[in-house]
């Protein structure tokens, strides 16, 4: 009896380890003079996951984590790579999870790791989503509008784009900083807040009242502007925004309101898309659905996207 206990469980882990999707890594031949990953100890060294089916592959999903979140917390987060495992979809992540404010860095790696997994693995370019969570998702948002604009730019054009809770305009992002800096409730809050005033400072020569211009340049969308400023350049690319309205933390934690609410943004976007004829540009809100790794409730997490949708909706815009 003992004898067959150990042989069955021994055919079990055989099971397990044949069935096992393990993420490989790839270490790129560029050092991270820009600050592209942090949080990685004293590592000079950038790497991107890959995940690739046998077989032919149909297209790829490339998924970006947040402001200082490893690729590790990332992926035992989501279940977007195993779904698109199942149906021949490759899954990227690379090790980008802070950077520069022009982008530029950022796009040249990203371009790397595309002509790279293009050529060895015969992903058709033209099959490519992006998305990711707050940085992650201003990313994967300014690379398809660099795509869009001039497609020298780019080494690809994304099929699609979707992002969580992802700061959108940032002459709104510099009024909340003072916002926040004047409540003075949360000592994170200001302490970021800050950071993001000095930063913004430093770049543009002042607030967006004095350099209206460079923000609206600078900005994913711009909500006073015609067409939301660079927004337009999203307005044929099917987009899936997701957001976490959960007004007792903004209030109770934090001391903010709907004018704090990155989702104000997000909302506004998509309904000026959807103005300009994008017939896929959708947001989903849920409701006290964000949760961080380790348990806490926050909204800015990945928590709030339902896995399952977003694929589903990333199968169909692969089909188009």
């Amino acid at each position: 009896m003992d004898k067959l206990k150990i042989s069955l469980l021994f055919l079990l882990l055989i099971t397990i380890s044949c069935n096992r999707q393990d993420f490989d890594k790839v270490i790129l031949n560029i050092p991270d003079t820009s600050d592209l990953y942090v949080n990685d100890g004293e590592s000079n060294a950038l790497y991107y996951l890959k995940l690739i089916p046998k077989g032919k592959i149909n297209g790829a999903i490339v998924i970006l984590p947040s402001g200082g979140e490893t690729t590790q917390d990332l992926i035992k987060q989501i279940s977007l790579p195993k779904l698109a495992f199942e149906k021949g979809i490759a899954t990227i992540i690379p090790s980008i999870n802070w950077g520069t404010e022009d982008r530029k860095v950022e796009i040249e790696v990203l371009d790397k790791i595309f002509k790279e997994v293009v050529e060895k693995y015969n992903i058709p370019k033209e099959n490519f989503v992006l998305g990711g969570l707050s940085n992650g998702g201003m990313i994967s948002l300014i690379y398809t509008q660099m795509s869009v604009k001039n497609k020298e730019n780019t080494f690809l054009k994304p099929k699609g784009v979707f992002g969580l809770d992802v700061p959108l305009d940032k002459a709104h992002l510099y009024e909340y900083c003072q916002r926040e800096i004047k409540r003075n409730y949360s000592e994170l809050g200001v302490g970021e807040a800050k950071w993001i005033m000095n930063n913004y400072n430093k770049i543009y020569g002042g607030s967006p009242k004095e350099f209206p211009e460079k923000y609206i340049n600078a900005s994913i969308y711009s909500n006073e502007v015609e067409n939301g400023g660079n927004a337009k350049y999203l307005k044929n690319i099917p987009i899936r925004m997701y957001t976490d309205l959960d007004v007792n933390w903004l209030i109770n934690e934090r001391r903010r309101d709907l004018y704090d609410w990155n989702g104000t943004d997000i909302v506004a976007m998509i309904n000026d898309l959807k103005l300009m004829g994008n017939t896929d540009a959708n947001v989903l809100i849920s409701m006290g659905k964000g949760y961080k790794l380790d348990g806490t409730r926050h909204p800015h997490s990945w928590s709030i996207m339902n896995n399952e949708d977003c694929f589903n909706w990333i199968m169909k815009v692969l089909k188009k």
